[in-house]
C-alpha cells in the first residue's frame, strides 16, 4: 500500500511521462482498491489464494492507467512478451517483481511467498511420544531442535489414537514407565509406526515384552539418551 503511489509516480518519471489531470483521483481510488484486494486475498486461507500480493498491485496500475488513456497520452512503446504477459499495461507500469517496489513491500512479499510454502507443504514431519515426565520430553525436543521434526507428546493410549486418526509420526517413541506402554506400543505397531521403546534399565521383562509386542528396539533410559540421535529419521 505505502508503495503504490511513490511507485507510479516514480514509473511516470522514468519514462518521461508528465502527470495529466485526474492522476491524483486515479491514484486515491487504486489506492482504496488496492487496500481491499490486498485484504481480500490474505485474509483466506493459503490454498484459496488464487492471486498474489504482486498481482493485485499489478491490476492497480489500471487506475493511472485510465487516467492517462483518458489524456489522450499516447501509449508506451512495449515488447511483444510484455504485450502478451499484461495487455492492459499500455503505459508500462507494472511491475515484473516486488524489488521494484521498495525493499520494505519486496521483504513482505517475500515473507508471504515463505508463509504460503510453509501452508501448502502440510504439517511438519512429527516424532510422537507417550510419556510424561517433563525432563525427558525438554531432553528429546532439544534433540529435534533444527531436524524439522515437531514433537507430538500424548499423555495417553486415548490420546495418541485420537491423533493417528489425523496423521502418522514418522517415529513412535514409548517410555516403558508409562501405565498405557504396552496398549501404546501395539496401537503403533498396528499403525506400521516404527517405535522405539526405553525404560529403566533394571527392567529387562518390560523391555523384552515391548518387542514382542511391537517394537523395534527397547534399551535402557540412559542409553536411548545417549544416543537419541541415532534413532532419529533423517530428513532431506
Amino acid at each position: 500500500m505505502a508503495a503504490f503511489r511513490p511507485y507510479v509516480i516514480h514509473r511516470l518519471v522514468e519514462q518521461g511521462i508528465e502527470a495529466p489531470e485526474g492522476l491524483d483521483d486515479a491514484l486515491r481510488d487504486g489506492e482504496v482498491w488496492l487496500r481491499d484486494e490486498l485484504a481480500a486475498v490474505t485474509e483466506v486461507p493459503f490454498a484459496e489464494q488464487r492471486r498474489s500480493p504482486l498481482e493485485v498491485f499489478q491490476e492497480a496500475m489500471r487506475f493511472p492507467t485510465e487516467a492517462l488513456s483518458a489524456s489522450g497520452i499516447p501509449e508506451s512503446a512495449r515488447d511483444p512478451a510484455a504485450v502478451e504477459l499484461l495487455p492492459g499495461d499500455r503505459y508500462n507500469l507494472a511491475p515484473v517483481s516486488s524489488q521494484a517496489l521498495g525493499e520494505s513491500a519486496w521483504r513482505a512479499h517475500l515473507a508471504w511467498g515463505v508463509a504460503k510454502a510453509r501452508a501448502l507443504a502440510g504439517p511438519a514431519a512429527a516424532v510422537g511420544w507417550l510419556g510424561r515426565d517433563l525432563m525427558d520430553r525438554s531432553r528429546i525436543e532439544n534433540a529435534l531442535e533444527g531436524t524439522g521434526l515437531d514433537l507430538w507428546p500424548w499423555t495417553s493410549v486415548e490420546d495418541m489414537k485420537q491423533a493417528l486418526e489425523e496423521r502418522q509420526p514418522v517415529l513412535g517413541l514409548v517410555d516403558l514407565a508409562h501405565s498405557d506402554a504396552d496398549d501404546g506400543i501395539r496401537v503403533l505397531a498396528e499403525a506400521g509406526v516404527r517405535t522405539i521403546a526405553f525404560g529403566p534399565h533394571v527392567d529387562d521383562v518390560a523391555m523384552v515384552r515391548a518387542r514382542t509386542l511391537g517394537a523395534e528396539d527397547a534399551i535402557p533410559r540412559s542409553r536411548f539418551f545417549a544416543s537419541i540421535g541415532s534413532y532419529l529419521p533423517r530428513r532431506t
